[in-house]
């Protein structure tokens, strides 16, 4: 084999290596990418960024703790955005949820108008009802968000929204910052009212055994 040939096998076997060499670089390097994406929710490039610039476990920790030290700082600013939010604010956040039938419209208006009567407004979250028999009008237990937090003072507001309505009052009391009162005729309709000082709900559990 004459210096002519030499040199060119030599190159192509330079250019072959370096092929394979190449293929078997960018491969071991996705695999790594793809590695970290999954574990560690890092960007596709950060392999390429570290290699040959040290200690390639050593950065990966540090880009590990950078990430973590942003992600907390990010927690940090949204839980004070929400500390700073007042109850008015959550309450103009919430989506009241639609009733679905004629007799759930009537309960929640009913339900509605007593609690409005003591917060001045009230958004419907949560309505589950029930039918009890042949002749009845069902149950119905509902959730209300209202503008404020609730205080112990709002128990006798209940109590006279409830009166002025002619709703004769079977029961009311308040333990342990939680607070209740059942009005009504046993043999017709019951409408409880429960809420805890402190907070911004109120449930409602109507029972109506006759139509």
């Amino acid at each position: 084999m004459d210096k002519k040939t030499l040199v060119i096998v030599a190159a192509s076997l330079l250019v072959v290596g370096g092929a394979y060499y190449g293929i078997n670089r960018w491969r071991q390097q996705s695999l790594a990418n793809q590695l970290l994406r999954q574990a560690y929710g890092l960007n596709t490039g950060l392999l390429g960024k570290f290699s040959g610039s040290g200690n390639v476990q050593e950065q990966i920790a540090k880009e590990l703790v950078a990430q973590q030290a942003r992600e907390e700082a990010r927690q940090k600013v949204d839980e004070a955005k929400e500390a700073a939010k007042t109850p008015e604010d959550k309450y103009n956040e919430t989506e009241e949820m639609p009733t679905y039938d004629a007799t759930s419209a009537r309960l929640v208006a009913e339900a509605k108008n007593i609690i409005q009567t003591v917060f001045g407004k009230a958004k419907l979250t949560s309505i589950s009802s029930n039918v009890m028999g042949v002749g009845a009008a069902g149950y119905s237990f509902m959730e209300f968000e209202v503008p404020r937090l609730a205080t112990g003072a709002d128990l006798s507001a209940f109590i006279k929204a409830v009166t002025d309505k002619g709703l004769p009052v079977l029961q009311s009391g308040i333990a342990d910052k939680t607070a209740s009162i059942t009005a009504g005729n046993n043999e017709t309709a019951t409408y409880s009212f429960g809420f805890e000082v402190g907070k911004q709900s109120v449930g409602v559990n109507i029972i109506q055994m006759t139509q």
